[in-house]
């Protein structure tokens, strides 16, 4: 299993093989080291500066160690600044070792974060007139040790970088020799190897050949096509526009359809860019040669509602929202629609300010993972589900028609998820689940952990705070501290009732570990042991996807693996499963899906929720591709959400391809034409951070468009002012985003035998063999093995299978077909034997008395199971079954060399047998007669049985 997931990622891995070999081919590096030479040169690094030299140099450069104490005694006469260099000066005295000695020493020149002091933060003014010759030399020092410490920092790039490109040429070399030895060449390859073949001058005979045939050349999905897949189309396409072509009759096309702002980012090496690059030098190329050229755009849109299209060039109208979004600089998103008087909506939420915590009610020990119930992404998550269920009730929209997008699977997506099954809305779930990193699944493998090693005490402390025990920190602290050498579970025994109560419980489910499989086992723990109970209980009720899961991956691997509980723990941590769930399709239920994971879906009323963390959220629009990427802010706020509604959905009309700088936040054309209803942003905003949002948010820029957009209105709520923009003849809707509901109205009670243990049901039995269901007659004789049973047995093996495939084959064929199945199948017998049943096989198939058995209607080998009318169940294979208008033949081939006499009775243990596939055969086809005969292959002849059926 990991070996073949290791294998799955390795194309991954050395996904960038091409860019590091270009560096190393192209930039005349030849290897690491080359690029390592290179690097020195661009630092300014002579061949022998290493780390390790130039931090030695720090210390053996610098001032002497011996002048330390004394510098130490001046600077502490002076101010408190003075005072802490000097404190450093006599750590750097007192340290042993040499790298306490240097960083003691460094803390003199250098902040906390290794930049070098500032003026005004190094020696004082009084100190500088008291002692102006040491003033002085620490300055000089000062400089030394800032430019060595650049020198050093410049070096550990250099030796990092020269170990990454090394470890990475030989993760190439060898994924590249384990390819070659298998023959294989991956999507990669096909691309580089045919870019290869046509810019080869040898081989312009292939262009040649290629180009009497091409007359069109369609390029699909455009903006995710890869810089090299690029000039494969170029170098196939340049006879198209060099001149007079060879069959003038024929006007040869390059079709190229995409929009860049549908890009997925980085697909397949796909730059958004080089499309609209390629597009310009195709427009050149045609209008030299005189050549018509059309750049089509694709504006019109059969689905999204107009009040949603408005919303979209009104806030892609101006340049700060527009730049990155398409290599046409300058130029905003201009769409139409078809679908002028449909019905629609765009509202932009004002931002969601958490409440201020109450400090006082939270204790020290608070867990640091806890969602504040007044938190910005709960109150956002809550007012999504609000209005959901708000506009479920009015009747507005069904629940399989919303859409709720966010960014990525995390706090707003959970807390939605949450929100929405607390309000009664029924949700379809999470799409995707990593099941090993839930908290359930985390709780059952740590008992997992504790049952296999019991001397695990974290593991066991770990399951015993789960909701499987509900034990909390002050039960554990009561028995754990002081157990001495004594394992924990051992020292629950001691403890007060619940803990012993907690280690009967361990004790009861090791138990139950050692008799089952792992399957078996959890299934167990999650049902009869209440499991599941405790979980929703405490994690509510959408708990039960992940569970469900994790009880799939334990029954497959209990199906093709060893059943043992310490190899599925390990399985389970070896190879991390995603549970994918196709959302595609609308099963009635609100979906709450990523952006990129709903590309192309639709629905009629649409919430784009937005939370993001503050270093993504601050955008530095218009970027230049050569700056630095922006600084992560501390604090920042992040557009929250937006909705939409209609009538009718429309589809994602783009996605705004990669800008690397300029970056694009949290707003996109196809989020907000995701379709025709009410929609637009709103966000977030930590009250300790109420101050202004950083330059280039999306959420201002969305308000902003959206405020300059005409008909836009303005609604004013306890919340805030709400902007929309509506087209059609859109009914008014009541708006109310005041302080939200808890949870639903109470139902009614369950019913008592919905809380009640199923009652036991005893698995069946192995089903039994027809042929063995005489064996409980005790009267039955028990024959003793005879010496030529094995070659007895082969004969009547290799008999069987010729009377299985021949009647399937041509009369003129079967004697050649017969030849070949001898031969490989009579490895047990000699050559005369093996004759003898091919002999046999074809008269008895050719024979006019059995036609009624190899009929064309009939089938060989065929299997049969079922139960008898006492309750037994039974599996078994008919030799040979057909089944006409008239009646159905079920026949067993008997292979014994001593068959009973003509007339004589049938032995009970055969007749046993025919009865019980006659029996089950009736059962299936009620309304026609069932005959059963056994064809002595010896003789040979058919034996009509009696079976008589109850």
């Amino acid at each position: 299993m990991r070996k073949e997931r290791s294998t799955r990622r390795s194309p991954r891995r050395v996904a960038r093989r091409d860019a590091i070999a270009r560096l190393f081919v192209e930039g005349g590096l030849d290897d690491a080291d080359g690029a390592a030479k290179e690097l020195r040169v661009m630092f300014g690094l002579a061949p022998t500066d290493s780390a390790d030299a130039l931090e030695r140099e720090i210390l053996a450069g610098g001032l002497s160690s011996s002048e330390w104490p004394s510098i130490a005694a001046a600077l502490a006469q002076g101010s408190a600044n003075d005072v802490k260099l000097a404190d450093c000066f006599t750590r750097a005295a007192a340290a042993e070792a040499e790298k306490d000695r240097r960083a003691a020493y460094l803390s003199v020149f250098l902040t906390g974060s290794g930049q070098p002091r500032a003026q005004r933060a190094f020696v004082t003014a009084a100190t500088r007139k008291a002692e102006p010759g040491l003033a002085a030399l620490l300055d000089a020092e000062l400089l030394r040790v800032a430019e060595l410490v650049k020198r050093v920092r410049a070096a550990v790039i250099v030796e990092r970088t020269h170990a990454l490109l090394t470890l990475a040429d030989a993760a190439i070399g060898a994924y590249g020799a384990r390819k070659s030895a298998r023959g294989l060449l991956d999507y990669a390859d096909l691309i580089l190897r045919a870019r290869a073949l046509l810019s080869r001058a040898d081989a312009a005979w292939v262009l040649f050949k290629l180009d009497g045939g091409l007359d069109h050349i369609l390029v699909d999905e455009a903006q995710d096509t890869a810089p090299e897949q690029w000039d494969i189309v170029r170098k196939l396409t340049e006879d198209f526009l060099s001149g007079s072509s060879a069959r003038e009759a024929v006007e040869r096309t390059v079709f190229a359809v995409g929009d860049e702002k549908q890009s997925i980012f980085s697909f397949q090496g796909a730059e958004p860019a080089a499309f609209g690059a390629t597009r310009k030098a195709y427009e050149v190329s045609h209008i030299g040669v005189d050549r018509a050229f059309h750049d089509v755009r694709l504006q019109e849109s059969f689905r999204s509602a107009k009040a949603v299209l408005d919303a979209v060039d009104a806030v892609f109208a101006r340049k700060e929202a527009f730049a990155g979004l398409s290599s046409d600089e300058g130029v905003g998103t201009h769409h139409e629609t078809t679908r002028v008087s449909a019905l629609g909506s765009v509202e932009l939420w004002p931002i969601v300010v958490a409440e201020e915590a109450e400090r006082a009610k939270e204790a020290w020990d608070a867990p640091f993972d806890r969602v504040n119930p007044t938190s910005a992404v709960v109150r956002l998550a809550e007012q999504i589900a609000a209005e959901i269920r708000r506009a479920i009730d009015a009747g507005e929209t069904a629940p399989g028609e919303i859409l709720v997008l966010v960014r990525q699977r995390k706090a707003l997506f959970e807390a939605v998820l949450r929100a929405l099954k607390r309000l009664g809305v029924p949700v379809a779930g999470a799409d995707r689940l990593v099941v090993g990193e839930h908290i359930a699944v985390m709780d059952l493998l740590a008992l997992g952990d504790a049952i296999v090693t019991p001397d695990d005490d974290l593991a066991l402390a770990c399951a015993l705070k789960s909701p499987l025990f509900g034990l909390d920190d002050d039960d554990l602290m009561a028995v754990a501290p002081e157990r001495g050498g004594a394992r924990l579970l051992d020292a629950l025994g001691e403890g007060a009732a619940r803990a012993q109560a907690a280690a009967e419980r361990v004790r009861r489910f090791a138990a139950e570990a050692r008799k089952r499989s792992p399957f078996d086992f959890f299934a167990f723990l999650l049902a009869s042991a209440g499991g599941r109970r405790a979980f929703r209980a405490r994690l509510g009720p959408e708990v039960d996807d992940p569970l469900d899961a994790f009880l799939d991956l334990a029954e497959a691997f209990s199906r093709s693996n060893p059943p043992t509980l310490a190899g599925f723990l390990r399985w389970m941590r070896a190879a991390p499963a995603e549970i994918k769930r196709d959302l595609d399709v609308s099963s009635g239920e609100v979906r709450v899906m990523t952006v990129h994971g709903a590309k192309g879906l639709e629905a009629e009323f649409v919430v784009l929720g937005r939370h993001l963390r503050p270093g993504e959220f601050r955008t530095r629009i218009g970027a230049a591709r050569s700056a630095p990427p922006p600084r992560r802010p501390r604090r920042a706020a992040d557009p929250g959400l937006g909705r939409t509604q209609g009538r009718r959905s429309a589809r994602a009309r783009g996605r705004p391809g990669r800008a690397r700088p300029p970056r694009r936040g949290g707003a996109s054309p196809p989020a907000l034409c995701r379709d025709d209803a009410r929609q637009g942003p709103a966000g977030r905003l930590r009250p300790r951070h109420r101050r202004a949002r950083p330059e280039g948010a999306w959420y201002d820029l969305v308000r902003e468009g959206l405020a300059a957009a005409a008909g836009v209105e303005t609604l004013e709520t306890e919340a805030g002012p709400i902007l929309r923009l509506r087209s059609g003849s859109a009914p008014q809707l009541a708006l109310d985003l005041a302080p939200l509901p808890k949870a639903v109205e109470e139902k009614a009670p369950p019913p008592a035998w919905l809380g009640e243990a199923a009652a036991f049901e005893p698995a069946p039995g192995r089903p039994l063999s027809p042929s063995a269901l005489v064996a409980e007659d005790e009267t039955a004789r028990a024959f003793a093995r005879s010496p030529g049973a094995d070659a007895g047995r082969a004969r009547g093996v290799l008999l069987h299978r010729l009377l299985k495939a021949l009647p399937e084959i041509a009369p003129e064929r079967r004697a050649e077909a017969a030849t070949r199945i001898v031969a490989r199948g009579a490895a047990a017998l000699d050559a005369e034997a093996a004759e003898a049943v091919r002999r046999a096989a074809l008269a008895i198939v050719d024979d006019p008395a059995f036609a009624a058995v190899f009929a064309p209607e009939g089938r060989g080998e065929v299997p049969i199971i079922g139960r008898l009318a006492d309750g037994r169940p039974v599996s078994g294979r008919v030799d040979r079954l057909a089944v006409t208008d008239s009646e159905v033949l079920v026949v067993d081939y008997k292979t014994d060399r001593k068959p009973p006499e003509d007339g004589a009775p049938a032995p009970e243990a055969y007749a046993a047998q025919l009865k019980a596939y006659a029996e089950l055969l009736a059962a299936i086809w009620p309304n026609r007669p069932v005959r059963a005969a056994i064809l002595w292959t010896v003789v040979p002849r058919l034996d009509r049985i009696d079976v008589a059926l109850p």
